[in-house]
């Protein structure tokens, strides 16, 4: 049974690790990503279909490429300090997240692998933009994206809780999560995605729904 996927964030620190995965399994004929920079440093590779884009906003642009896929992973992570603000924050997780959900439901990609967060909520009180539960609101209304704005066959929403990001550049979590050793590591989250989607051809009629992955689930669907 082969895949072809396609990802969005795969520059990121999730995205990056899923990507050299992918390329690497013999299971995935053909690896897309979509960006604004060249994903793996513009390295190259047979399997690797590299789509840079000006914005992310509007992808109409890059319907062609969206066609023909199995799987569809949304890897998007930021923070307020990274985005330059609350607004920005919110325009990258959740806008970019719906317009590459338009598009993968237009190319009718049966499963989606998309990263949350530990104790996301559509639901939470946020106001305002400078309101705490901002974050979780957002990462909720992300996961919504997959769930109830568009329709999948398949859809696994994971929520990690603190990720340790293996990344040359560090930020200030980073270093709390490696001093203490708390977290998750990306490269085991991404292995756990792309195990969960060479199942997803799999699931009977009463498992083809939404699946909710935390750190435990994550962990044991790495180890397979």
């Amino acid at each position: 049974m082969s895949y072809s996927a396609i990802v969005i964030g795969g520059t990121g620190a999730t995205g990056k690790q899923l990507v050299k995965l992918l390329l690497r399994n013999k299971k995935f004929t053909s690896v897309t990503s979509i960006g604004r920079r060249p994903v793996l440093d513009g390295v190259k590779n047979d399997k690797l279909i590299d789509v840079v884009v000006d914005s992310m906003a509007d992808l109409s642009s890059t319907q062609e490429y969206w066609n023909k896929n199995d799987v569809f992973f949304n890897c998007i992570g930021t923070t307020r300090q990274k985005a330059g603000g609350a607004k920005e924050f919110v325009n990258i997780e959740l806008g970019i997240s719906l317009e590459a959900a338009r598009m993968a439901s237009l190319a009718n990609i049966p499963h989606v692998g998309l990263i949350s967060a530990s104790g996301a909520n559509h639901k939470a009180w946020a106001v305002n933009w400078l309101h705490p539960l901002l974050y979780t609101k957002t990462m909720g209304q992300k996961e919504q994206t997959v769930i109830s704005k568009f329709h999948f066959e398949t859809v696994s929403i994971f929520k990690p809780g603190m990720l340790i990001r293996l990344m040359s550049k560090k930020e200030w979590y980073d270093g709390i999560t490696e001093r203490f050793r708390i977290g998750l590591r990306v490269d085991v989250l991404a292995k756990a995605m792309m195990k969960d989607a060479e199942g997803s051809k799999l699931r009977d009629e009463e498992s083809k729904k939404c699946f909710y992955i935390g750190n435990s689930k994550i962990m044991e669907l790495a180890k397979r």
